[in-house]
């Protein structure tokens, strides 16, 4: 695959898009760059089939109960008492106090939020009808994926369903910032190898990722590819991708 990279020669290689990404809630643009960018690799002679996970639909869900009640329990160390920051209220205070004060200082907004949702989707009463179900559903995704994998070598989508977002615009609105990852959630669910790498350009000439994973240890793979889809991407362009990217203005105090 190395040397037919420098071919531009894709032959063989069969690749999937999943049929459960392509409804509604992925912008236009995005979509347009998206075929363009099968269209190229079937004119180097991949080939481009539509495969099934119909439980991938409900990752998303099932990764935001799973993973905040890993961080609830995993962050529950840092009680300001053995190590890490400590804030003592002033005039001191109950171990309760400190330890309410210290993740008050410590945890931004949204590992507090995660936090919350951890130890309620682990509180008695509810840890089967919420994690335990959760856990259910991730393992329904991994066997979809297993299936996918035994007729495609790799898949390929959009990575997120807009274009990248300005700095610290969808900050209130954390439902929205969770919904972009309805796309590479399911690799961290299943724990297989996946890598995003700049697909083009769509709104106001900002960047489309290209999210492309593998079966498991297939990490190896998933880096030719990548390295492959590239090198067509910039042949097509005519320069390298990062030339085509919009001046960002520089934040005051950042490091260059």
């Amino acid at each position: 695959l190395l040397e037919a990279t420098k071919r531009h020669d894709l032959t063989g290689l069969r690749i999937g898009v999943l049929q459960e990404l392509q409804g509604p809630g992925f912008t236009d643009g995005i979509w347009e760059t998206f075929q363009e960018t099968l269209d190229m690799l079937r004119a180097a002679g991949a080939e481009i089939t539509t495969v099934e996970c119909p439980h991938m639909p409900y990752a998303l869900h099932a990764y935001y109960l799973i993973v905040p009640s890993e961080v609830s329990s995993n962050l529950a160390r840092f009680d300001g008492v053995r190590y890490g920051n400590r804030v003592v209220p002033a005039g001191g205070g109950t171990v309760a106090e400190v330890m309410a004060a210290t993740r008050a200082a410590g945890f931004g907004d949204e590992a507090k939020r995660r936090i919350i949702l951890g130890t309620f989707a682990l509180s008695a009463g509810y840890v089967d009808a919420y994690y335990g179900t959760a856990q259910r559903v991730r393992t329904l995704v991994i066997k979809d994926l297993q299936r996918a994998f035994e007729h495609v070598d790799v898949m390929i989508s959009p990575t997120t369903p807009t274009v990248a977002v300005r700095l610290g615009d969808q900050l209130e609105n954390p439902l929205s910032m969770y919904l972009n990852d309805v796309v590479t959630i399911p690799a961290n669910l299943a724990g297989i190898p996946a890598i995003s790498i700049p697909g083009g350009t769509a709104e106001h000439g900002l960047p489309v990722g290209l999210h492309i994973q593998g079966p498991a240890k297939s990490d190896a793979r998933i880096y030719r590819v990548a390295a492959a889809v590239e090198s067509l991407i910039e042949a097509d362009l005519g320069q390298p991708f990062y030339d085509l990217a919009p001046e960002v203005p520089r934040v005051q105090g950042a490091r260059s």
